[in-house]
């Protein structure tokens, strides 16, 4: 459960600019995680058993995040100090058959979205920090190689005539001494794998950290929750460069097929679905909050309900709102569990299914950021050809089940545009 109590949290009061800098947001801070260690004290003496707290949130949400038996919520929402006991949604993650084949269409997305524009027009990334809140990283994946984004960098210093330290050092790139400055800000500070040694693991990923398991196990290999975060991560920004085994570099969309949107970005990771099953809201928001005070310009959640079409009005939803009112935008997927319209009430779109929604919570608040594609400029539909030609069709549960059972070569009757206009 979410344990809200009634002070405001220190981004209502103080907004997320220069927030590190501000000793005032400091103080107000360690003020609430007062107010809820007295609150928790309350708790345990009225149940009568320690309190299992898994979170102390003080920044964008003033609320301890704890573990309890169902029969006390209502008893804690009674406690001096509580202004409301909420149940947490868990997340878990989709996890495919291992044998089955992924086809992300990665080759083809760049177009589809206009990530060539932004290329072409010297928008790369550099000096962007992007949250990728999800199931980890490949942190030994070639897309992901400091190397590779070392040398991006070189190329883009050469292309302005300047020295390769002195146009990073303009880049403000996080790096241990900024961790370091930062860490006690942060909700992993009392956690002891949570060092800045620890929590760095390269240029590219200067900051990883497993908030489900609070160690800073962030790979794939030690879970089956999945591979998404990497996908995801590699969308943003897989390296413009590969190395080769003789230490040469080539370009990444020749050699194999992938460049993230922002390739030049450092990737700051945090693993909330790991060992120890799926995020709860509170791990999220734990990563959140920890993504603001790191100055990450894109904060990326991945995930959604599993009933798609709906928007409840939550506390979550408000923490959401409250974000987007003080500057911090959190970019949310859209499709990863939306429905087809065959797969709406009707199996139509027709009446009061017009405005049938298909992406799920939390993408679906009024204040995150969700864009969902319509268009595909790599993937086809059902087609036969015709001397040469690809002829597409529309395929449903409905209709043209004859073509799923059509094979080799066919007889075909010609008919001229007028005749079909004509018949139509």
């Amino acid at each position: 459960v979410s344990i809200a109590l009634d002070k405001a949290p220190a981004m209502e009061l103080y907004g997320t600019a220069d927030i590190t800098a501000n000793t005032a947001v400091d103080s107000y801070r360690n003020e609430l995680k007062a107010q809820q260690n007295s609150v928790a004290r309350k708790i345990e003496t009225a149940t009568g058993e320690k309190l299992d707290v898994v979170w102390n949130l003080t920044f964008a949400a003033n609320l301890i995040s704890a573990n309890v038996e169902y029969g006390q919520i209502e008893q804690i929402r009674g406690i001096s100090g509580v202004q409301k006991v909420v149940l947490e949604t868990r997340y878990v993650p989709m996890v495919v058959d291992q044998n089955e084949t992924a086809n992300p269409n990665m080759a083809t997305s760049p177009v589809q979205i206009g990530s060539s524009t932004a290329w072409a027009a010297g928008y790369t990334g550099a000096g962007s920090r992007i949250a990728v809140i999800d199931t980890g990283i490949d942190t030994d994946h070639q897309s992901f190689a400091e190397a590779g984004y070392e040398y991006s960098l070189g190329q883009l210093a050469e292309k302005k005539e300047m020295d390769a330290d002195a146009f990073k050092a303009g880049l403000k790139l996080l790096g241990k001494d900024e961790i370091a400055q930062k860490l006690d800000q942060l909700n992993i500070k009392d956690y002891p794998a949570a060092t800045t040694d620890n929590l760095y693991v390269s240029s590219k990923i200067p900051f990883a950290y497993n908030y489900i398991d609070q160690n800073i196990t962030v790979d794939h290999d030690h879970d089956r929750q999945g591979e998404h975060g990497s996908h995801v991560e590699g969308i943003a920004a897989a390296n413009a460069y590969i190395e080769k085994t003789d230490g040469t570099f080539v370009n990444a969309l020749d050699e194999v097929k992938v460049q993230g949107v922002a390739p030049d970005a450092q990737l700051v990771v945090m693993k909330v679905f790991g060992y120890g099953g799926g995020a709860y809201d509170s791990d999220y928001m734990a990563a959140i909050e920890d993504a603001i005070v790191l100055g990450c310009d894109s904060i990326n959640l991945s995930l959604g309900s599993s009933d798609p079409g709906f928007t409840r009005a939550t506390d979550i939803q408000k923490r959401f709102d409250a974000l987007s009112d003080k500057g911090a935008i959190i970019s949310i997927s859209a499709g990863n569990s939306g429905d087809w319209a065959e797969n709406s009430q009707n199996g139509y779109l027709y009446g009061n299914d017009v405005s049938f929604q298909t992406s799920g919570s939390p993408g679906t608040y009024s204040d995150s950021l969700a864009v969902a594609s319509v268009d595909n400029a790599g993937t086809t539909g059902n087609y036969f050809s015709v001397g040469g030609e690809m002829v597409f069709y529309s395929e449903t549960t409905y209709a043209n089940d004859a073509f799923t059972t059509l094979s080799g070569e066919l007889d075909y009757v010609f008919m001229p545009e007028s005749v079909l206009g004509n018949a139509a």
